[in-house]
């Protein structure tokens, strides 16, 4: 369901969020461990960067999965809470290096707390639960919105078809039928079961115009041409007033405004007459 409405573009934008890139700095003080020439601290400083290199990574990725949620109408939480395992890691390094400096494990355990709350503060918890899903007016409005993206597409291949005739009377009148049936489809909201009747009648609509067209690509290049369009064009007349009827019968069961409709219903009825 494109549902989904989410922007993925925006996942992969910056590599880094600045702040992760001054955080990384602080890591740089243990490259002084290198030129200790002990082996033991050499072995250290390398375990605690790649810690924290990894924890860094981890809310990288936790920033990235918040920014397409923050952006998306509907979203699941993620698998994993990137930000907090992150946020927990960091504290993890604190809690090794502060581990040097005192005879105690108490100072470098409170130290590690502090530094996974103030990680915690500066980049937020993970997003601990699905987004949208719990929402029946949203979830209508994406399906409804999924329904008329379907139906515009299969109608947009058979007035594409007609297109390729280079007829500009047959090209005005089909895309006329398509602009109307999507506008009376559209208007009649995003309540399942309008959208169910109405997407029924669509789908069959469209179907026989798809024969039609069939037909009249047949008959295009042969000693039948005239008459193949001429039956097409009333075909398309006699559709568009069926469909017509048919959407005023489920306007009035569905308690729609009639004015309303037929306000939809005159807009739709002008470039049909333009055409003729």
């Amino acid at each position: 369901m494109h549902n989904l409405r989410k922007h993925p573009r925006h996942a992969d934008a910056p590599v880094f969020d600045s702040s992760l890139n001054v955080m990384f700095l602080a890591a740089f003080p243990l490259l002084l461990w290198f030129f200790q020439g002990s082996l033991g601290g050499i072995a250290s400083a390398l375990l605690q960067m790649g810690l924290f290199s990894i924890a860094l990574r981890l809310i990288y990725r936790g920033q990235r999965i918040q920014r397409v949620y923050d952006l998306s109408e509907i979203a699941k939480k993620p698998v994993l809470p990137y930000k907090i395992l992150g946020s927990t890691l960091i504290g993890v390094v604190v809690f090794l290096l502060a581990g040097h400096q005192f005879m105690s494990l108490l100072p470098p355990a409170i130290l590690g707390v502090v530094a996974t709350g103030l990680s915690l503060t500066a980049f937020g918890l993970d997003p601990l639960k699905d987004k949208g899903q719990d929402n029946p007016e949203l979830m209508n409005r994406l399906a409804a919105e999924h329904r008329w993206d379907a139906a515009e597409d299969a109608l947009a291949q058979v007035t594409d078809r007609i297109e390729l005739l280079d007829d500009p009377e047959l090209t005005l009148k089909s895309d006329a039928t398509r602009a109307m049936v999507m506008r009376l489809m559209r208007s009649f909201g995003t309540n399942p079961r309008c959208v169910q009747r109405i997407g029924k009648l669509v789908e069959r609509m469209t179907q026989i115009l798809r024969n039609e067209t069939q037909k009249l690509e047949q008959d295009w290049h042969s000693d039948k041409h005239l008459l193949a369009r001429k039956r097409f064009l009333l075909k398309l007349d006699v559709l568009s007033e069926s469909f017509e009827t048919h959407a005023r019968e489920g306007s009035e069961r569905t308690g729609r405004d009639a004015f309303d409709l037929e306000a939809d219903l005159l807009l739709d009825r002008m470039p049909h007459e333009t055409a003729a």
